[in-house]
């Protein structure tokens, strides 16, 4: 008899545990999954934020969470994980009642792109561990991992003669505001010049080095098509990091910078004009716009936009082209542009093993390796 009691005593007890958690697991619980940070340079790091709420009496002794992301964000914690085409996490939670439970996983930002959590689910047993209940979070959160910086001996020789065509183009009008260095006074110097603190330091007359960059602008397009038939992506990904990189530095340089180019985002839409700016938000809402990139419009898309800029030229502008594809096609509109007494410079990017000619003054080759 005594056996039979317990029996339905424990039959009662589930009954009763399974009716309360099947009517109440789902009431007052929240899960929250978010990013630290709203972007990061490509190799920095970031937190994926999870937050599980509980707000009520009763526990939840067991919930387990699964979501998926892009591989490209390279997890420390790889516990309870596999990795396809996507990071796939498993994690176990025991979350009381009236409890807020918070987990940070550490990751780096590996590849340009915008990243969001795919496919989080959550699953609750019941406390005899005998049946479950799933739910699904809704998350719009995302993450920006801007394009590579170029930082190379390379990029900064290139960087510095650009830099050098502007000053040529400005120095006319020099620069009150830019201030480059000390050097001792020449005949030539405006009194006004005269540095009297570093005069008085060195025994000597010294005046103030003034730059050009003050007005200057610098107008990048991006072309997102190539000569290459061969792993064209690598290139085109140089190209979106040349643009990053180069646009950073002149706005370092307080030089205004203007982005237009021929891609498309994942809906297929052409990216916006981004226009004049030399402030470091500026710089930001430029790399935005490079993230989103998942396609082109072609070749002929952006000869119209080389079109358009013949008939809107300016001498005040740099034209800096950076394009793998540099055809006849292409470079007879740089042609007339330094025909009308503009500047003009063209980066091509290439594959080493296959070099690229140089048949323009105007025009840079930038090697990119094949099989790194």
């Amino acid at each position: 008899m005594k056996i039979i009691a317990a029996i339905l005593m424990l039959a009662t007890i589930y009954y009763i545990q399974n009716y309360l958690f099947r009517k109440n697991w789902f009431k007052n619980l929240d899960l929250n999954m978010g990013f630290s940070r709203d972007y990061i340079e490509c190799g920095e790091r970031a937190d994926l934020v999870e937050v599980i709420t509980n707000d009520k009496f009763l526990p939840l002794p067991s919930f387990n969470l699964k979501f998926s992301v892009d591989k490209s964000l390279l997890f420390d914690n790889t516990h309870n994980s596999s990795v396809t085409d996507y990071y796939h996490k498993n994690e176990v939670f025991s979350v009381m009642g009236h409890q807020r439970v918070t987990r940070k996983l550490s990751f780096m930002g590996t590849k340009r792109g915008v990243y969001s959590v795919q496919s989080a689910n959550y699953i609750v047993h019941d406390y005899f561990m005998v049946k479950l209940y799933a739910g699904k979070m809704r998350n719009t959160d995302a993450i920006y991992v801007f394009p590579k910086k170029i930082t190379t001996d390379s990029f900064r020789l290139m960087f510095k003669g650009l830099v050098g065509e502007l000053e040529t183009r400005r120095n006319i009008i020099e620069d009150s505001m830019s201030f480059r260095g000390i050097r001792e006074y020449q005949p030539f110097d405006p009194y006004r010049s005269i540095n009297w603190k570093q005069s008085a330091k060195a025994g000597e007359l010294m005046v103030n080095m003034r730059g050009f960059t003050t007005d200057s602008r610098v107008h990048i397009m991006l072309n997102l098509d190539s000569d290459n038939m061969i792993e064209t992506d690598k290139l085109l990904e140089e190209a979106i990091s040349l643009t990053s990189s180069f646009a950073r530095q002149f706005i370092k340089e307080a030089v205004n910078v203007s982005v237009i180019t021929n891609a498309v985002d994942a809906s297929n839409n052409p990216l916006p004009v981004i226009g004049e700016g030399a402030e470091l938000k500026h710089g930001i809402t430029i790399d935005r716009m490079l993230t989103e990139i998942k396609g082109s419009q072609g070749k002929d898309s952006f000869i119209k936009l080389l079109n358009d800029e013949i008939n809107s030229f300016s001498r005040d502008n740099l034209y800096l082209i950076i394009s793998p594809y540099a055809k006849d096609d292409l470079i007879q509109f740089l042609d007339i542009i330094e025909k009308k007494g503009g500047a003009v410079r063209l980066i091509v990017p290439y594959y080493d093993e296959y070099p690229f000619v140089k048949n323009r003054s105007y025009a840079d080759g930038w090697e990119v390796p094949i099989n790194v």
